[in-house]
């Protein structure tokens, strides 16, 4: 699987600057990747949809919408629209970047949201004229030869960042202000549990975790006392015999929902723990 740290592949570089914006455009599907985003990053879609999976939260944005990221680790796909292709404007900017803004337009975070547990890395908002066009102009000057510095790229990104602030108020504040560093079995727990049902490899799940998959492997087993392998395929099965008894989904609109590549798959591992097929199973509890 492809690991890209963002937004260093796309310097020539070594040192991260306090704001960049790029421009990405791309005819190709992209499967899951591995993305160490080293800045926070605001990404603007023009064309195509991305999937994002981050430790505690994941979301499909659209042509419609743009999210907001923290630094850390997290997964992404990108998919082609009808015109076979995938656009998106980026602006990548650190924490000092962030400090300065507030301090300058004299902005306050609310305090309280400090003390929240789970604070999602992300967050997906939709476009309106406003945002639109400025994301325009920016593709277009990004696309012609106009010469562009780090300042240029500041002044652009306090304009929307202070717009989405009067239009949002301490939301966005509240989203950028420092995260607490969470215990390693902390941010282990909000990955495993919030990703239960999305088609994520132990792997993909360590990685989100930032940890490696024996470290990962070891800790799950002091924390669930089991392996998580065994874990995630019994509370999967758990909520399709949910889904089949209270919410009479069939079976073959199950599999997927719960995390099984194939209906097959599913059926088999079902019939593993209750002896008997879904639909077998769903027939008997409902007569």
């Amino acid at each position: 699987m492809t690991k890209l740290e963002l937004p260093n592949f796309f310097l020539t570089t070594k040192t991260l600057p306090e704001v960049y914006a790029h421009y990405f455009v791309s005819d190709a599907y992209s499967t899951k990747t591995k993305i160490q985003l080293n800045t926070n990053l605001i990404s603007f879609l023009f064309e195509g949809s991305k999937e994002l999976y981050h430790e505690n939260y994941s979301k499909t944005i659209t042509e419609n919408q743009f999210v907001l990221a923290k630094h850390g680790n997290c997964m992404m796909s990108e998919k082609l629209s009808d015109n076979k292709k995938y656009a998106s404007l980026l602006f990548f900017f650190n924490d000092n970047f962030i400090t300065d803004f507030k301090r300058k337009y004299k902005l306050i975070s609310n305090a309280e949201n400090k003390k929240q547990k789970k604070q999602k890395k992300f967050k997906v908002l939709e476009y309106d004229s406003f945002i639109k066009n400025f994301v325009i102009s920016m593709r277009q000057l990004l696309d012609s030869n106009t010469k562009m510095n780090e300042f240029f790229f500041k002044l652009k990104l306090e304009e929307i960042l202070y717009y989405l602030v009067q239009k949002k108020e301490v939301e966005i504040l509240n989203f950028f202000s420092t995260t607490p560093i969470q215990k390693h079995h902390i941010r282990l727990k909000n990955t495993v549990e919030n990703n239960i049902f999305s088609k994520l490899t132990l792997e993909e799940l360590a990685f989100l975790s930032h940890m490696s998959l024996s470290t990962f492997k070891r800790e799950f087993n002091k924390i669930y006392g089991m392996s998580p392998s065994k874990w995630i395929q019994e509370k999967r099965l758990e909520k399709s015999a949910q889904m089949l008894l209270i919410e009479k989904e069939r079976p073959i609109d199950v599999y997927a929902t719960i995390g099984y590549e194939s209906l097959s798959s599913f059926t088999q591992s079902f019939k593993h723990k209750f002896g008997i097929t879904p639909k077998q199973y769903q027939i008997q509890e409902l007569s």
